[in-house]
C-alpha cells in the first residue's frame, strides 16, 4: 500500500521546481541582455575602415631608368678610379647646398650605379615589400656585361649589389631630412636567382619626387664612367642650352685628378662621347664655364 505525500511536502517540491525554472529564465533573460546591449555598442561605435594605400615605383618611358632629379646633382654615384674605392663614415658627399647628402659606407662607382639603375628598372608598378627576382647571367646582359659570364663578372655584380644594400644614405634639404638604404633586403640562392627588395623610402622618393629619365639603351653605348655621370647630369634638366662651371661637375663626379687635367683631357673626351650618341651638341669649354645645349630625346615629342 503507497504511502500518500503529505500536501506540504508536495508544495514545497512544487515551489522547488518553480524556482529552478524561474532562475533558468533570469540567466537566459541576462544572457539576452548582455548580448543586446553587446550589439548595441558595435551598433553605435563609430564605424572606421583603415585604408592602407601602398606607395609604388612609377612607370618610365620604354628603355628608361629613373633616378631622383636631385641625386643627379651629388656625388652619390661617382667616379671612382679601380682602386681608388674609400669607405666612407657620415662623410657629405660633393653637391648642391641645398640638397645636401651625407653617406656612410662603401663608395658607389658607375658600375654600382649602372646596376642600381637596372635593379630600379625591374622594380616598375612594384609597391612598398614587394620583391624583385631576377637570375644574374640575364641581369648582366641587361647592363651591357653579357659577354663576359665568368665567375670574376658574377663576383662583381654581387659585390655591387652587397655595396647597394649596406651604404646608409642621409639626406638633409631646406624642407627636412631623411636616411634610407638603397636595397633593403637581398637573397640570393643556388640556382644563381636573387632576390631583392627596395628600401621603402627609396619607393616613396620615387613615387613623389621629380625624376630624371636615364635612356639605357644609350648608356649601353658609353665607354666612359664620366659620360655615364654626365648622362644622369644632363637628363636631369630640361631640354636647351645649359651652362655650368667645370669645377663643380669635376667636384660632383668624385673625379681626383688635377683640375687641369680634368679640364682639358677628362671632360672633353666625355662631352665628344655624349655628343655622338645624341644627347648634347655645340659644347664647348671656355675659361671656367662648360657650355652644351641638350638635344630632345628621338622619341619625345618635346622639343623645348
Amino acid at each position: 500500500m503507497l504511502e500518500s505525500q503529505s500536501p506540504g511536502t508536495a508544495a514545497q517540491k512544487n515551489i522547488s521546481k518553480i524556482q529552478i525554472i524561474l532562475d533558468r529564465r533570469l540567466r537566459e533573460a541576462i544572457e539576452r541582455d548582455s548580448f543586446k546591449a553587446q550589439l548595441q555598442n558595435e551598433l553605435t561605435m563609430p564605424c572606421v575602415e583603415e585604408v592602407c594605400i601602398q606607395e609604388q615605383f612609377p612607370f618610365f618611358p620604354p628603355l628608361a631608368s629613373a633616378m631622383p632629379t636631385q641625386w643627379t646633382r651629388t656625388g652619390l654615384f661617382s667616379n671612382v678610379k679601380k682602386g681608388e674605392r674609400r669607405i666612407l663614415k657620415n662623410e657629405i658627399l660633393e653637391g648642391r647646398s641645398d640638397y645636401r647628402v651625407r653617406m656612410s659606407g662603401e663608395e658607389l662607382d658607375m658600375y654600382d650605379n649602372d646596376v642600381f639603375l637596372h635593379a630600379v628598372q625591374l622594380a616598375q608598378g612594384l609597391s612598398v615589400g614587394e620583391p624583385v627576382y631576377f637570375e644574374r647571367a640575364a641581369f648582366l646582359r641587361a647592363i651591357g656585361r653579357g659577354s663576359d659570364l665568368s665567375a670574376e663578372s658574377y663576383c662583381r655584380l654581387h659585390e655591387s649589389i652587397e655595396r647597394l644594400a649596406s651604404a646608409t644614405i642621409f639626406v638633409d634639404a631646406n624642407s627636412g631630412g631623411e636616411t634610407f638604404r638603397l636595397i633593403d633586403k637581398l637573397k640570393w640562392g643556388q640556382e644563381n636567382n636573387y632576390w631583392i627588395m627596395m628600401d621603402p623610402m627609396v619607393v616613396s622618393l620615387f613615387a613623389n619626387s621629380y625624376l630624371a629619365f636615364i635612356d639605357m639603351e644609350i648608356r649601353l653605348r658609353l665607354k666612359s664612367p664620366l659620360s655615364k655621370y654626365l648622362q644622369n647630369y644632363i637628363s636631369g634638366h630640361s631640354i636647351g642650352v645649359h651652362r655650368v662651371a667645370w669645377e663643380s661637375l669635376r667636384k660632383w663626379s668624385g673625379s681626383r685628378g688635377r683640375a687641369r687635367d680634368f679640364k682639358t683631357r677628362a671632360l672633353p673626351p666625355a662631352l665628344r662621347e655624349l655628343e655622338g650618341v645624341g644627347v648634347i651638341e655645340q659644347w664647348c669649354i671656355r675659361d671656367e664655364v662648360v657650355n652644351w645645349t641638350r638635344i630632345a630625346h628621338a622619341k619625345s615629342k618635346r622639343r623645348s
